[in-house]
């Protein structure tokens, strides 16, 4: 049975074992192969701060079965200028072995719900423009392309990235 849950320092290495796996296998043919095989559970799991998380970001929750972590969701205060006030979803990241399981939409669910409790009414998040697989992820759970494009460096390559947003329900109950 999954569980989402706040994230604690004890979980770093499991957040990081899946986060690298889900960046290896869904960044695949989009990022350099050499930048993703040198990414390392150990290095990230460094720089995560569980400990001292707050509301307002980065806050992560994880999905758990067990001792095992599944996937994660951070979420904060929108870091653009243009959507101050807003709530944005800075990562999402599920273990391939459990991607069509359900598991992102609770996390994202879960995201959405953190962020409207803070009194956010809208939220966005940036996806890498070539992503198809998470673009579709996004839409079916009712996110839309609003039209604005950035370009960012993910170690020496350059990447194209698109931003989506929508309303977020204030009054949806926790999923826990």
């Amino acid at each position: 049975m999954v569980e989402i849950r706040p994230a604690t320092a004890r979980d770093a290495m499991g957040v990081a074992e899946a986060h690298v796996r889900a960046w290896q296998v869904g960044y695949r043919g989009l990022i350099s192969q050499n930048h993703l095989d040198a990414l390392r559970a150990e290095d990230r799991a460094r720089r995560y701060g569980f400990e001292q998380m707050a509301p307002e970001g980065p806050f992560t929750q994880i999905a758990t079965d067990g001792h095992t972590v599944y996937g994660h969701i951070t979420t904060g205060l929108n870091r653009d200028a243009d959507h101050a006030g807003a709530g944005e979803i800075w990562a999402l990241y599920v273990d391939p072995s459990r991607w069509g399981q359900g598991v992102g939409r609770r996390l994202l669910t879960a995201g959405c719900v953190q962020l409207a409790q803070q009194g956010c009414e809208k939220a966005g998040l940036w996806v890498l423009s070539g992503n198809v697989r998470a673009r579709r992820f996004y839409e079916s759970a009712g996110w839309r392309f609003n039209g604005t494009e950035r370009t960012d460096d993910i170690g020496t390559d350059l990447v194209y990235e698109v931003r989506y947003e929508r309303n977020l329900d204030r009054s949806a109950p926790a999923e826990r």
